[in-house]
């Protein structure tokens, strides 16, 4: 869409975020557009296309019907949602090797922080210590941080146990 000389990208960007928020998105079964304003959105076409689902129907009537599309639709989302998460942490736990962490036991936490001027590859990523307060389940922990105090959840693969 964008001429060779990419000048011209903000030109389209209208038409792109449109097109994007009118396809149905496989994380939720339905379109954003659907689900912000409770309708599919309208197209050029669809000007040149007989108009039949117009309908006249009194304001609380159809008040009621777009309540009623956006429960179901809400209670659609959050199952798709859900299976994509389950999907998305199954694809993310294929390569992890569990490690096992005791209730109490002092570990460092995976801080991947950048400084501008030095080289990552000499960096400590595992600086940050912690206490294990609680297992989740074999992929996640709960730890508290040794400065302030605060509890976070953590995946296996960012604690490294201190010996």
């Amino acid at each position: 869409m964008v001429s060779s000389h990419q000048r011209d990208w903000s030109e389209c960007l209208g038409y792109v975020t449109f097109c994007y928020n009118a396809s149905v998105h496989s994380s939720t079964g339905y379109s954003p557009f659907f689900l912000i304003t409770g309708r599919e959105a309208v197209w050029n076409a669809d000007f040149l296309l007989p108009d039949s689902q117009k309908e006249d129907r009194p304001l609380p009537e159809y008040v009621r019907n777009v309540r009623e599309r956006f429960r179901l639709a809400y209670a659609v989302v959050q199952k798709a949602l859900q299976r994509s998460a389950e999907a998305a942490s199954t694809w993310y736990n294929r390569k992890v090797r569990p490690h096992k962490f005791s209730v109490e036991e002092k570990v460092r936490m995976y801080y991947p922080r950048r400084f501008r001027g030095r080289t990552p590859k000499w960096q400590n990523f595992f600086e940050n210590t912690s206490q294990v307060l609680a297992k989740l389940h074999d992929a996640t922990y709960v730890v508290k941080l040794d400065h302030g105090g605060v509890r976070k959840i953590f995946h296996t693969d960012k604690l490294k146990l201190i010996k």
